[in-house]
């Protein structure tokens, strides 16, 4: 065969298979196509209106009310009558008045840092006797010469413990904390133990403090209000500057002298004469003043009672007629020393005394000082 006719035949094959192919390709194109007529979207036809049954609310039958039964007659039951004590009126006690022959508030600041080897005298250091209704002066002596009150500091501590409690920063149903340091307070006291903490409450070591004297009371009472012995001895001495006891600092809530040559808590009968009155404006003072005998309670430590007796004379053993307080006090350098008071009929006395040289000199002088105050007021 020739070469010519070869060539004609394989080109007449190529144009046949490219014949069929696109042929073929154009079938599946036209077969991928869409049928756009029949994804034309038909309109919905509305749908026929439904009934709805007609709705009744059913009757309820309710009953009626029972009668309401009449009311019983009252009966009326016999009550027992008691008379009551009726409660003892406060008292009126004077304030300071800036003006001459009373107490004042406005004198100069006369505290001092001294500490003196005794602060006592023959027949005493210090006195003064006061109208306490008025706070005029009826009598004084030496009223502002420096002494030390001793015990008598304790009515600082009553005064600040029952404002405490007026305030409702404290109760008289509190329980009382004992610390080692309270336990370890010497002089006189009622052997207060760490084991009996919350054995006591504040209203039972006021009457410990104002009626046996005691130290650890003081103690206690100035751990639970000031929250340490040392914040309470600050507000004893903030106090004492409100009143205007301008003679007064105070390094203890006991007045017991501290060792070491440091100075004792340090006054006079014109500043102790202030505090008398302010401790009689708080009704409760004369409550635990007046009172010669209590017990300090049993408890697991304590088989026996501890009895309470009054320290002060004029109020225990050998009475005055009309003493009702206040408190004793007792120290080697500062002697013995006495803050009284005295109500007859309508009258009310304070006198004070300080730094006698022993306690039946102090009980006598006590005594004239008092006649002295009644007798000025005749």
């Amino acid at each position: 065969m020739k070469k010519s006719n070869v060539t004609f035949i394989a080109l007449a094959l190529i144009a046949i298979h490219v014949l069929v192919f696109m042929f073929v390709i154009g079938t599946k194109n036209t077969n991928s196509q869409p049928d756009r007529t029949k994804s034309t979207p038909q309109p919905i036809a509305a749908a026929e209106p439904i009934e709805l049954p007609e709705f009744k609310v059913p009757e309820v039958a309710i009953p009626e009310a029972p009668a309401i039964a009449p009311m019983p007659e009252p009966v009326i039951m016999p009550v027992e009558v008691v008379e009551m004590k009726p409660e003892t009126p406060l008292e009126t006690i004077a304030t300071t008045v800036n003006a001459a022959g009373y107490l004042r508030s406005d004198r100069p600041d006369k505290r001092t840092k001294q500490v003196f080897a005794e602060l006592k005298n023959d027949p005493y250091q210090s006195a003064i006797v006061i109208n306490a209704r008025t706070g005029k002066i009826l009598y004084e002596n030496r009223s502002a010469v420096y002494s030390y009150p001793a015990s008598v500091t304790k009515m600082m501590t009553m005064l600040l413990t029952l404002e405490q409690i007026d305030a409702g920063v404290i109760s008289l149903n509190d329980r009382v904390k004992i610390t080692q340091e309270i336990a370890g307070i010497g002089g006189s006291g009622v052997y207060l133990d760490v084991r009996e903490s919350g054995a006591f409450t504040v209203d039972q070591m006021l009457e410990c403090l104002m009626i046996h004297s005691a130290n650890d009371a003081a103690a206690a009472l100035a751990v639970h209000v000031g929250g340490s012995i040392e914040g309470f001895v600050d507000m004893m001495n903030q106090k004492a500057r409100e009143l205007g006891m301008n003679s007064t600092k105070y390094h203890s809530p006991h007045g017991l002298p501290p060792s070491g040559g440091k100075q004792p808590d340090i006054s006079n009968a014109y500043d102790i004469a202030i505090l008398s009155l302010a401790c009689l404006r708080h009704p409760r003072t004369l409550h635990y003043t007046s009172t010669k005998l209590s017990w300090l309670p049993t408890n697991s430590l304590r088989k026996e009672k501890f009895m309470l007796a009054n320290r002060n004379a004029l109020v225990g053993k050998k009475p005055y007629q009309g003493c009702d307080g206040l408190k004793t006090g007792y120290h080697s350098k500062g002697g013995f020393s006495l803050a009284a008071t005295a109500k007859r009929g309508n009258n009310r006395i304070v006198a004070v005394i300080l730094g006698c040289e022993n306690r039946n000199t102090r009980d006598i002088e006590i005594r004239k000082l008092l006649d002295k105050g009644f007798a000025a007021l005749e």
